[in-house]
Order: structure tokens, then C-alpha cells, then sequence
């Protein structure tokens, strides 16, 4: 994934003919959609990097269906800088090139997407992969919230072929909705101790 990440910023770089005939500042300027794929694929990279660290830390046991949807996830993840400067390229012409271009990377945002769904789909008919506290009811908690991130990629992908910024704007909403739960779903709590008539844990907050 490192490598991954430092490949992105390749994409990114100044046109000289662009330079040399308006000067350097307007051909800074002029790169910004450059700025946005990189932005975007960064973050969707290292929030991967995070949820991905998140993932192995819940398992105890790979077998071979979950190295394969590994393998899956990290081939997905190995390609983005490739649709990151597609975006890139065309994004300012606008156009159809635009369209197809975000849709491209929202295409493969979603084919990593599945990778993440065939995980927790494994985990979930295979609990007893994951570490105790971790059971099935959690995987399948994890599998709906990847399969929110799957529809929403889709979505977004829709949204391209009329408004390729606006779709990558989503595609940048999805990374920070990721971000803020790296961490997983929240384990289900126990139910309180009313079988004395007395709740345990307002006798705990009282001490």
C-alpha cells in the first residue's frame, strides 16, 4: 500500500509548454484536478491501509477463501494510481473523457469494494476465523456496513455521467465515512443484570 501511495504522486505535475506560455503560477493553478485525484486516492488509499489494519487485527486464522479476497482487495488497491491518472488527464477537458474517466475510477472503487464484502461475507459463515469478542453477528454488522460503501460507490459512478466532479466529491465523502470508522463496528453490550430487581450499572455509576 506504501508503494501504492507514493506511485499517485507521479500524476501529479506541472505542464512546461503550459508554464512557459502563461507562467508558472496560472500553470500551477491549472492542475487542480490533478490535485483533487491525488487528494482523493490518497485518502482512499491510507483509510484502506487503516481498515485493512483494523480487519487482521479482529482474526486469528486466514484460510485460503479469505487470502484469496485479500489478494483481491490488494490487487484492486495496487491499480489506483492507474484510474487516479486517468482522472487526472481528463478531468479538465470535461466532456465525455471526464464522464468516462471518473466513472472508470468509480468502477474500480467498487471492485474494491467487493473485495472488503467478499471478506466479512467469509467471516460471517466463518466466525470462528475471528478473535473472541468478535462473533458473527459483528461480521455481518461489518459485511452491511462495506455493502453501504459498495451501493454508494455505485452510486456515486451513476452520478459521473452527469457530474464527474460531483461524483468525485462523493468518491471523497466515502473516505472520510471510512476513516471515522476504521476502527469497525462497535461490539454489542451486554444487557444489564435486572434479575435482582436492581440495575448493576447504576449501582456501579452510585459507588
Amino acid at each position: 500500500m506504501a508503494i501504492a501511495i507514493t506511485l499517485l504522486i507521479l500524476n501529479v505535475h506541472i505542464d512546461t509548454g503550459y508554464a512557459a506560455a502563461h507562467g508558472l503560477l496560472r500553470a500551477l493553478n491549472h492542475e487542480w484536478p490533478a490535485y483533487l485525484a491525488y487528494i482523493t486516492a490518497f485518502l482512499t488509499i491510507a483509510i484502506m491501509w487503516l481498515n485493512h489494519h483494523a480487519l487482521f487485527d479482529k482474526i486469528t486464522e486466514v484460510d485460503k477463501s479469505l487470502a484469496w479476497t485479500n489478494l483481491a482487495l490488494l490487487f484492486t488497491i495496487s491499480v489506483l494510481p492507474f484510474p487516479t491518472s486517468v482522472v487526472a488527464q481528463y478531468l479538465r477537458a470535461g466532456g465525455t473523457d471526464a464522464k468516462v474517466a471518473v466513472s472508470f475510477y468509480g468502477l474500480l472503487s467498487m471492485v474494491n469494494g467487493f473485495a472488503w464484502l467478499g471478506s466479512w461475507v467469509h467471516l460471517a459463515r466463518c466466525p470462528d476465523l475471528l478473535h473472541p469478542p468478535y462473533d458473527a453477528a459483528y461480521a455481518r454488522r461489518e459485511r452491511s456496513r462495506t455493502g453501504f460503501g459498495v451501493a454508494t460507490y455505485g452510486v456515486a459512478t451513476a452520478v459521473a455521467w452527469l457530474a464527474p466532479i460531483v461524483a468525485l466529491l462523493l468518491f471523497l465523502a466515502m473516505a472520510v465515512f471510512y476513516a471515522v470508522t476504521s476502527s469497525g463496528s462497535r461490539l454489542a453490550t451486554e444487557e444489564p443484570d435486572t434479575s435482582s430487581g436492581v440495575d448493576a450499572s447504576a449501582v456501579e455509576e452510585r459507588r
